[in-house]
């Protein structure tokens, strides 16, 4: 039986049985099946999947450094 990570890399062709998943603005994430689903989506956070805007998936943008007449 494989293990988890090994499902992580399952990998599938267009005919296998396999799907396509999608995040919540319908963009593809990962090629699945039944075997390898949870494996392969546990690396997403679980707003990817269930609904997310801007304000959810932004980071914090450290500040750019002020440039001084010396760095110039």
């Amino acid at each position: 039986m494989e293990n988890n990570e090994d499902l992580k890399y399952h990998p599938h062709t267009k005919y296998d049985g396999s799907w396509w998943e999608n995040d919540a603005q319908g963009i593809p994430l990962a090629r699945v099946c039944d075997k390898c689903r949870a494996a392969k989506l546990a690396k997403f956070r679980p707003e990817i999947r269930s609904g997310y805007n801007q304000s959810d998936v932004d980071e914090p943008i450290e500040p750019d450094e002020e440039i001084t007449a010396a760095t110039a």
